[in-house]
């Protein structure tokens, strides 16, 4: 009851909720609205939103990590709500040149497998600027520790843009989805705007540490579109390589229910980052958290894995059909790639808080290729199941790395701060 207890007063229930609701608007809403789509459009929804996940993280450039690391560490206000003018207009000008980017891609087919998933794609492109800001003030509401406030703010809206989502695309289907989902990323950006003020807006733009502020911003930008390739590896393959459209469709809907999951993940890290910035110099206390954190998160995943795949076997069975039994089968080994992957995730957002960024690029530069290339050559081998495979074959070298290069990195981190002194 004591951890219950600690847990609530840190905003983790408040955020867990609003993060299940942020899921649903993209992508666990899929699950609502898949029985007025076809597996065919079911799979070019997620193809679209994996590229868009992309532009996004391009489209924040990082900024938005700066701002967490930055204004998590004890300064004035005024400094924080400088810092955070800076990062606004820096991730404006990121965004546009990441729609430049997409819009140069797609019209010369070098990314997306059909001109109309590239089409669409770039309508639902609409909605990257308002997705990037949205990140780059949670991330400020974050550092702040206002997880309660940021949760609060996004709740109705989020309920709502869930309830369009729905509506629009059970009565104009594919179209009504790509659309509604437009909107609600325009409508979810009021009120965490709301709850940051426009105080920071006639602050001076402070001039952050250079050397941090970029540091920090660009280690996390390759570090993050490397690891967003790395997560979405399957979906592109099979966009790629597999003729059966609507198999794409099923296998989507695995990953939707694993995303479900993650969602948990990523809120004991949300919650977790700032503490780890504000103590970066306490060796004995980082250290020791992160074993404790990361243990429970582990223990936590295996549970969660377990009530996730209950819940797919009774959707699967009593609102989708025998139809898409097969779900199940990618889902079993999708859940032991989220189980093993939070076995290690804390430490990875441990690293973030310490301003260890370039260590997770490290981890997520050599993962990536080689789960890409694991992905096509397990295909060839064994179709759509061996692609599942080699995403939780990659999720344990993944883990490996991480445990060998977060020892690195803390070594190294501790004793230059004891040289330092």
């Amino acid at each position: 009851m004591k951890v219950f207890g600690e847990l609530n007063k840190k905003g983790f229930f408040d955020l867990l909720s609003v993060n299940f609701l942020t899921q649903a608007l993209g992508f666990g809403s899929l699950l609502l609205v898949a029985k007025f789509l076809t597996p065919d459009e079911f799979g070019q929804i997620k193809i679209i939103q994996s590229y868009a996940s992309v532009f996004i993280l391009i489209a924040g450039f990082g900024f938005n990590t700066a701002v967490l690391k930055l204004c998590s560490e004890k300064r004035q206000q005024a400094e924080k709500e400088g810092i955070l003018k800076r990062a606004t207009f820096n991730t404006m000008v990121a965004t546009l040149l990441a729609l430049a980017l997409l819009g140069c891609l797609v019209l010369s087919d070098v990314i997306t497998s059909s001109k109309q998933i590239g089409f669409w794609l770039l309508v639902y492109s609409i909605g990257i600027p308002f997705a990037a800001l949205t990140s780059l003030f949670m991330t400020y509401l974050q550092a702040l520790k206002k997880i309660k406030e940021m949760a609060r703010a996004q709740a109705l809206v989020r309920i709502q843009s869930v309830l369009v989502v729905v509506v629009c695309s059970w009565v104009w289907g594919f179209e009504g989805f790509i659309f509604s989902t437009i909107l609600a990323y325009i409508i979810g950006l009021y009120p965490i705007l709301k709850q940051v003020g426009f105080r920071f807006v006639r602050a001076e733009a402070c001039n952050p540490p250079t050397s941090h502020y970029m540091q920090i911003a660009s280690f996390s930008f390759m570090a993050n579109i490397l690891s967003a390739i790395g997560m979405s590896t399957d979906v592109f393959v099979l966009d790629y390589l597999l003729s059966d459209r609507s198999i794409i469709g099923y296998y989507s809907l695995a990953v939707i229910f694993v995303l479900g999951a993650m969602q948990v993940t990523g809120t004991v890290q949300a919650i977790a980052t700032p503490y780890f910035s504000e103590r970066s110099f306490d060796e004995s206390w980082v250290r020791k958290k992160i074993f404790e954190t990361q243990l429970k998160m582990a223990g936590l995943s295996v549970v969660i894995a377990l009530l996730i795949y209950f819940l797919a076997w009774l959707i699967i069975h009593y609102y989708y059909g025998e139809s898409y039994v097969i779900v199940l089968s990618y889902l079993n080994i999708l859940l032991l790639k989220y189980v093993i992957y939070s076995s290690c995730a804390v430490i990875g957002v441990a690293l973030v808080g310490l301003g260890l960024m370039r260590y997770n690029l490290m981890v997520v530069a050599i993962s990536t290729p080689i789960g890409f290339f694991l992905s096509v050559a397990l295909f060839q081998q064994y179709g759509v199941t061996g692609v599942a495979w080699a995403q939780a074959f990659n999720a344990v070298l993944l883990f490996l790395l991480v445990i060998f290069i977060s020892r690195i990195a803390l070594r190294t981190h501790f004793s230059k701060l004891k040289g330092a002194k």
